[in-house]
């Protein structure tokens, strides 16, 4: 295995990430389009990618794992539908051309069928995360969909899946 881990939660306009080094995870972002690649996608997704290519070569050698898209699964159904599977499979297709050495996870590999809220629980109660404000601990909401009450996420949703790919596979599991 690699000394550092990239991953990476792959979207046209937040592309989350997460790097770790010897098991550890020691940062972790947002990437955005630069304001003036928002003219077409195409451009977008180059800015994008050359924005990963500068984390990797800042931290070589380095191991590139990469979420793909699953358009066959029932919670990709909206984004199958509204057309921002193809999107997404675009952007995904550029991460591929970066490197030789990618790793791909669906979501369905790296988190199953768990909800987001489940899936960031489990992160927040692992030791690696525990002191990371993931979520607001003492901002409390009642969940209807589950009837459990949970702690506020106060992390943006694109890093904390960087973070959930990254775990899974450092670690081999949620």
């Amino acid at each position: 295995m690699r000394k550092y881990i990239l991953s990476i939660d792959p979207s046209i306009n937040n592309v989350g990430w997460a790097l770790s080094k010897n098991k550890k995870l020691i940062k972790w972002g947002i990437i955005h389009p630069s304001k003036d690649k928002k003219e077409t996608y195409l451009k977008k997704c180059r800015d994008v990618t050359d924005q990963i290519t500068t984390l990797l070569v800042a931290q070589y050698p380095i191991q590139l794992v990469t979420e793909i898209p699953d358009h066959f699964g029932d919670s990709g159904y909206m984004a199958r539908e509204s057309g921002a599977i193809l999107k997404l499979a675009f952007i995904a297709g550029m991460i591929f051309n970066i490197t030789d050495n990618v790793i791909t996870y669906t979501p369905n590999q790296w988190k199953g069928q768990l909800p987001k809220h489940v899936m960031t629980m489990r992160l927040c109660k692992n030791e690696p995360y525990k002191s990371m404000k993931i979520v607001d601990w003492k901002d409390v909401y009642f969940c209807k969909e589950c009837g459990v009450k949970h702690p506020r996420v106060i992390m943006d949703h694109n890093i904390i899946d960087a973070i959930g790919i990254n775990h899974k596979h450092v670690w081999g599991k949620l």
